[in-house]
């Protein structure tokens, strides 16, 4: 049985064609470019631009090969509104948009009790203060709609008809428990979001409908393929590098970086960290991120490098400027929050500093000064995991950035820990064919999957060395009191003051 997988990212939609032993038989992508209004935060994606891009997707994929069922994975937290028929009576709102940012402020009084019912505090990201924008903004088309939808859910119900999401995406709307995994009364009251509003959960990485004769007929996919809900892309990511416990750390990098590590229990000691429910049944993740990586990267050869800006940018190239500097930058320190500091503080106002220009000062000290911020934030983020995730001595990379090799010894030196990078940097879409691998008895189970899909790619691995370690451990310290001294209000926790 070959199964379809489709991965759709914030500015492209993904279909990779698997066999059944994992092998990769063809791929097909579009754009889906986002509509952008800075002055106001705003960040929309029409829901035609999803309807066309899988359409296209499944008819080029169904006409070569046969599709045999199709696996499912998206970004999380963007919602809109749909009518009793499934269409969408507005524009998606992206989990970048900030327009809830006052109604987040307004529910601070709650985070303690946001937190230890669902794993999360309130914040702009999350699906709920985006469904209250649009029920305190346009509350006549709220009230008129069916159900609220994010992008997955509502890509499934093209194909199936079905009014459902799974527990991934339940995970980050502030709106399900996260010990009893069912939708929350008490907080669906506490937000004012009726239980009606929202899809039926579901479990990740299960059948969650079958194509319907409509989309058959668009497509040529046959009536009745199965289709799974295989979870959220930052989860299967994690699943397809095989974070399966506790030993192995993932680091995505991609617009922004994900850290990720998985628990067989909800830990909620942190309100830094995250608790999500896990691509893998009965498993949780545990999950802080960096705003900005890629994106800030992109933003400096854009600038200040534009020779190697393209429709990708040239990281080889980039790379091979940044050797040009040691190891510390020659003193400059970048801190990267272009785009606010995201879970550790949840803090929108930061921004990003460059600090230690001199006259002698480079390009290239610029480019691996960014590096060096990047994987420094990163290497926060993993300090003040639970310590039972503390412990993994491994970490999986997979994003954008994880192209550059530069990039890669810095955040293996920063991190003190083993690096591997496999070849197939599609990590999510591996993770959506191991999950529809599993649900549709394939195999046994996820890891046996894994080594099906991963056969021959043992990946390559960075191991630390020592002296980097320990400069880049000052570099952390420097680097954070940078940022505490331009937001004297927050405290340094104990590691930070430790490095």
């Amino acid at each position: 049985m070959n199964i379809l997988t489709l991965d759709i990212g914030t500015t492209s939609m993904r279909g990779m064609l698997f066999g059944p032993g994992g092998q990769v038989l063809g791929m097909e992508s579009v754009k889906t470019p986002l509509l952008i209004d800075k002055s106001e935060g705003r960040m929309e994606q029409r829901p035609e631009v999803y309807e066309e891009g899988l359409l296209a997707i499944c008819r080029s994929i169904a006409s070569r090969d046969r599709v045999g069922a199709i696996s499912v994975t998206a970004f999380r937290s963007a919602p809109t509104l749909v009518d009793r028929d499934g269409r969408a009576l507005r524009n998606f709102i992206m989990w970048q948009d900030t327009r809830n940012s006052d109604i987040c402020q307004r529910f601070r009084h709650a985070d303690a009790l946001v937190y230890n019912t669902c794993g999360a505090s309130v914040n702009t990201v999350f699906t709920v203060t985006k469904l209250m924008w649009m029920k305190e903004n346009e509350p006549e088309l709220y009230d008129r709609a069916y159900k609220a939808m994010i992008v997955p859910d509502y890509v499934i119900h093209r194909m199936t008809g079905e009014f459902a999401t799974d527990r991934t995406y339940g995970s980050r709307t502030l709106l399900m428990d996260i010990r009893t995994l069912s939708w929350s009364r008490e907080m669906c009251d506490l937000f004012g979001i009726g239980e009606e509003k929202l899809c039926e959960l579901r479990d990740q990485g299960a059948v969650v409908g079958r194509v319907n004769r409509a989309f058959s007929e668009m497509t040529g996919i046959a009536e009745g393929t199965p289709v799974v809900s295989a979870g959220g892309d930052q989860q299967l990511g994690a699943l397809g590098l095989g974070v399966m416990d506790g030993r192995t750390i993932e680091v995505n990098s991609g617009t922004g970086s994900f850290v990720i590590s998985l628990t067989d229990r909800p830990y909620l000691e942190n309100p830094s960290v995250i608790c999500n429910v896990a691509a893998i049944q009965g498993m949780y993740t545990q999950e802080m991120n960096v705003i900005a990586s890629a994106s800030a990267l992109d933003w400096l050869i854009r600038e200040y490098f534009p020779e190697y800006w393209g429709e990708h940018p040239d990281y080889p190239a980039v790379d091979s400027i940044a050797e040009k500097t040691p190891p510390g930058a020659n003193g400059l320190l970048v801190v990267p929050h272009f785009q606010g500091c995201g879970s550790r503080d949840w803090n929108p106002e930061a921004r990003a500093h460059f600090a230690g220009f001199s006259l002698g000062t480079r390009r290239s000290d610029m480019v691996r000064a960014l590096y060096e911020g990047i994987a420094a934030e990163i290497a926060k983020s993993i300090d003040m995991l639970p310590e039972t995730c503390r412990e993994a001595t491994s970490i999986a990379v997979a994003g954008g950035l994880s192209r550059s090799q530069i990039y890669n010894r810095i955040l293996c030196d920063m991190t003190g820990r083993t690096l591997v990078r496999h070849r197939n940097a599609q990590a999510t879409a591996v993770g959506a064919f191991v999950s529809a691998a599993v649900a549709l008895g394939l195999y046994p189970d996820c890891r046996s999957a894994l080594e099906a899909a991963r056969a021959g790619d043992e990946g390559e691995v960075l191991r630390p060395d020592p002296a980097n370690a320990r400069l880049y451990r000052d570099i952390k310290l420097r680097t954070e009191r940078l940022y505490r001294a331009a937001h004297p209000d927050l405290k340094m926790t104990k590691t930070e003051t430790e490095g």
